[in-house]
């Protein structure tokens, strides 16, 4: 993981909550709040886009990293079919011990700039800074 990068945005993404997925997720969750689940968990903004490209910036080795936490706070749920702008940043890196950790901030917006939800995810390179140098 590269420490020159913390505060960098990562990348920038231009998506729709789509309903189909909402509708899928909530089949696949079987639950009596099923529904409003879909309506807040729909993405996982380190791999928004379906790729790697967050990561891969990062230089980030996936069989040498844990994750190290999920956290989602929301103002309000998606709703279905709307237009979402996301914004993916390196919040921040720490060497601790010989590991190195990161957290990766995700935040999506309606197209006018109000916010809907933010996550931040932490991740946990185990014995050093992976590809993008020594820790």
């Amino acid at each position: 993981m590269i420490p020159e990068l913390k505060g960098k945005v990562l990348k920038t993404q231009k998506t729709r909550a789509y309903a189909a997925r909402m509708a899928d997720l909530e089949a696949t969750l079987g639950t009596p709040t099923a529904a409003e689940t879909a309506r807040v968990a729909l993405f996982f903004g380190v791999t928004i886009g379906r790729d790697f490209d967050v990561l891969d910036k990062m230089g980030m080795v996936l069989n040498e990293t844990l994750m190290g936490g999920h956290e989602i706070t929301w103002t309000r749920p998606f709703e279905p079919d709307e237009e979402v702008e996301v914004t993916v940043t390196l919040a921040d890196v720490q060497d601790r011990g010989k590991n190195r950790i990161a957290v990766i901030e995700s935040l999506f917006q309606a197209p006018g700039g109000e916010e809907i939800q933010r996550q931040y995810s932490t991740f946990v390179h185990l014995g050093g800074a992976g590809r993008g140098g020594e820790a």
